[in-house]
């Protein structure tokens, strides 16, 4: 028999072809999954581990106390005191239509906006920052599933509108806005805490979860050269000549000559600092600082201080005046007409004699006359420590027109502010060195030490001791017998200068008729200066003269300031 053919098996290559196939799909796929994990848990773990932190932990900053302010005599002007903060937790708020409505009267917020904030993808939204105790009672006793409260610390200022435009304020997030609470923010915010805790996703805290509270550090306490009570002064005064004269508005500074130390600096309108968010943007201008004004009739003292430092006249030289003077094609006259006249040197300034200063200044000559003008500091800024002071403005010598040389004697056509006007008086009142105004004492921390003082700083010298002593010669007589007698302080002898000013057009190109700026600037006790007060009356209605207007404000507020230092009268 023939043997039979069997048909072949299947080829064993073509299986282990199809197996080996597989396998390497596997392999591929575990090392996809190999290099995955490598990325997931070493190249981007801190990526994701901070994802997953962001979804787990709940940060809440824990807001530090505010240090306080004090003034010079130890009186709170500005702490903080306890405050509500209301906040949700919307995974947890059933039915937040039901609750913005409940909410929105009591909190006077809108109602959409609160349905938002109820409605977030989160875990904690604040609903409002620091409430009154009396609307955070009315939302604790909705007893609402998913509203919580924080305690943090609300700015208050104790006197209200006193010291203004110097304390300044904060925003709601502690942070100065303005004023010294702007300047001094780094001391006085202090450090946040932050209390980090561990959530399930519906905001729960997750047992045995991580849980962990840094605490705050409290800011510094701030202690001011400004007193209370001559600022209280001060401020009341002003705001009764201001109303007395309809006047747009005014500033008042009193400053220690020696020290440049300021014990009162206010403007009017004034604002309440406690409601600060309801006052215009102008309004909350600290204008002595960051304002300029043609200072008028005040800058003949800084003229003939000029030319007595230069040994071209002596008080009692006499000077024939006639009754007006032209400087190129300016025709300059009194503002009150007179003859022909003689007059001392002394004369043309405590008469205040716009010819006479004019004739002085012809004789310093433009070079001389700048020289002094920009050692007495009215060329820059006093270096003050306060936000935003502006510099005043003296134009260069090589932009004078043929009269600018006539002008700037008798104050127009030169700008400073009312801080830098101080300034440059206190030079006469310092036997002729010039100080720097500021406002801080000392930074103290909780254990009481200082971290910070203001620098002593004698000033650089910018006239003669002599010279100063016979400028506060003049000055007094200036009261005594000239424009200031309205200064005259019985049992006290007086230094001072009136100045009324004229006020430039609002679009550029002349002086605007009837519209003035009146002034008086002045120090006692004449013989040994403690104080000096510039008080500027903005647009006074009826009267412009700063003798009229604004030497009786200084009266009343040296007055007072002498009896407040003891000051004995001769």
């Amino acid at each position: 028999m023939s043997a039979r053919r069997r048909s072949a098996p299947p080829s064993a290559g073509r299986g282990e072809l199809r197996l080996l196939f597989f396998l390497s799909l596997l392999i591929i796929g575990l090392l996809c999954v190999v290099v995955r994990l490598f990325s997931v848990q070493v190249v981007e773990a801190k990526r994701y581990q901070a994802l997953a932190n962001d979804q787990r932990l709940r940060r809440v900053e824990i807001a530090p106390h505010r240090g306080i302010i004090y003034d010079r005599q130890g009186k709170e002007l500005a702490f903080s005191v306890d405050a509500e903060t209301i906040y949700a937790t919307p995974y947890f708020i059933k039915n937040p239509a039901l609750v913005a409505s409940k909410l929105s009267p009591i909190l006077e917020l809108d109602e959409a906006s609160l349905f938002e904030k109820l409605t977030k993808d989160c875990g904690f939204a604040y609903i409002a920052r620091k409430v009154d105790e009396e609307k955070a009672e009315a939302v604790r006793a909705l007893g609402i599933e998913g509203i919580g409260f924080l305690k943090e610390g609300k700015r208050y200022y104790p006197y209200d509108s006193l010291g203004s435009h110097v304390i300044g304020f904060v925003g709601m997030d502690g942070r100065g806005l303005a004023g010294l609470e702007l300047y001094y923010d780094e001391f006085l915010r202090g450090k946040p805490g932050q209390l980090v805790a561990e959530n399930d996703p519906l905001g729960r805290p997750i047992p045995g979860g991580v849980s962990k509270l840094i605490s705050s550090t409290d800011g510094n306490d701030v202690i001011l050269t400004i007193d209370r009570d001559i600022q209280y002064k001060a401020e009341e005064e002003l705001r009764l000549q201001v109303e007395r004269f309809q006047a747009k508005g005014g500033n008042i500074i009193v400053m220690n000559p020696r020290a440049g130390e300021i014990y009162a600096m206010a403007n009017e309108p004034t604002f309440d600092l406690n409601g600060f968010s309801e006052t215009s943007a102008g309004s909350l201008r600290n204008r002595a600082v960051t304002d300029v004004y043609e200072p008028g009739s005040i800058m003949k003292a800084i003229i003939a201080s000029a030319a007595l430092e230069e040994r071209m006249y002596q008080l009692d030289d006499v000077l024939h005046l006639p009754s007006t003077i032209k400087v190129s094609d300016k025709v300059i006259g009194e503002a009150h007409p007179r003859p022909p006249e003689d007059f001392t040197f002394t004369e043309i300034v405590a008469r205040s004699s716009n010819v006479g200063i004019v004739t002085i200044g012809l004789e310093l000559g433009k070079e001389r006359m700048c020289r002094y003008i920009e050692a007495f500091g009215l060329t820059k800024r006093t270096g003050i420590d306060f936000p935003g002071e502006t510099y005043g403005f003296t134009p260069p010598p090589d932009d004078w027109s043929g009269s600018t040389i006539g002008n700037i004697p008798f104050g127009q056509g030169i700008s400073a502010t009312p801080l830098q006007m101080i300034q440059a008086f206190s030079v006469l009142a310092n036997d002729g060195f010039l100080v720097r105004p500021h406002l801080l004492c000392k930074v103290i921390n909780a254990k009481g030490e200082t971290v910070k003082t203001y620098p002593e700083d004698r000033g650089c010298k910018v006239i003669s001791t002599q010279t100063a002593r016979e400028m506060r010669g003049i000055l007094e007589q200036a009261v005594n017998e000239g424009t200031g007698k309205a200064a005259r302080i019985d049992g006290y002898r007086v230094a001072g200068k009136t100045g009324t000013a004229q006020k430039p057009g609002e679009k550029g190109g002349g002086y605007e008729p009837g519209r003035y700026i009146a002034s008086f600037i002045g120090f006692a006790p004449a013989q040994d200066p403690q104080f000096v007060i510039l008080v500027v009356i903005d647009e006074p209605v009826g009267t412009m003269y700063g003798g009229v207007v604004a030497a009786p404000v200084f009266k009343k507020v040296a007055e007072f300031s002498l009896r407040h230092f003891r000051i004995p009268p001769e």
